[in-house]
């Protein structure tokens, strides 16, 4: 990705955070509709307010959602703690975010008890995409790419690659 390409959207950073932080508000004011559902009102609020387009609203629903799924069939596969899934130290990430993240992926980890044909989501996060907390492996050398915030996942700083997972 170029600079001014990078520049131009570092909009859709800021805007992740906010999407996660409407849909912990809908989540909290209505425990009983389904997370998607808090995410597609998160969306309709962003392009409502003309703060995304709704092809970058749409896709920033995408990056939420395929994280807090992936946390969420983590914990339920390895019955591990979010601790384990981030892979870092807690004590380096934004407290309330982590709150947030974690309410949400208490929401996903239900849901996707319910629906567990439905949990199996791609699990693969390309350069360019953006991610939340945890750790990237480079699918080509292994390589390990921390993020203690939302963040652009970058190109692999070892090999180049753009392809990532996370490691169970």
């Amino acid at each position: 990705m170029s600079k001014n390409n990078t520049e131009s959207k570092e909009h859709l950073i800021p805007a992740y955070r906010k999407m996660m932080t409407r849909v912990e508000q809908t989540h909290q004011e209505s425990a009983t509709t389904g997370l998607q559902a808090h995410i597609n009102a998160a969306i309709d609020k962003a392009v409502e307010l003309n703060e995304l387009t709704r092809e970058e609203a749409e896709r920033i629903g995408d990056y939420l959602r395929r994280d807090l799924q992936d946390a969420a069939e983590f914990i339920i596969s390895t019955e591990q703690a979010l601790a384990d899934w981030l892979r870092f130290d807690l004590a380096l990430v934004e407290e309330s975010l982590l709150d947030m993240f974690s309410l949400m992926v208490d929401q996903s980890r239900l849901e996707l008890d319910n629906l567990a044909e439905s949990a199996r989501q791609a699990t693969e996060w390309q350069s360019g995409e953006i991610t939340a907390l945890g750790t990237l492996y480079c699918e080509n050398c292994g390589h390990s790419l921390h993020f203690h915030k939302p963040s652009y996942i970058p190109a692999c700083p070892n090999c180049g690659a753009t392809r990532f997972k996370r490691k169970i």
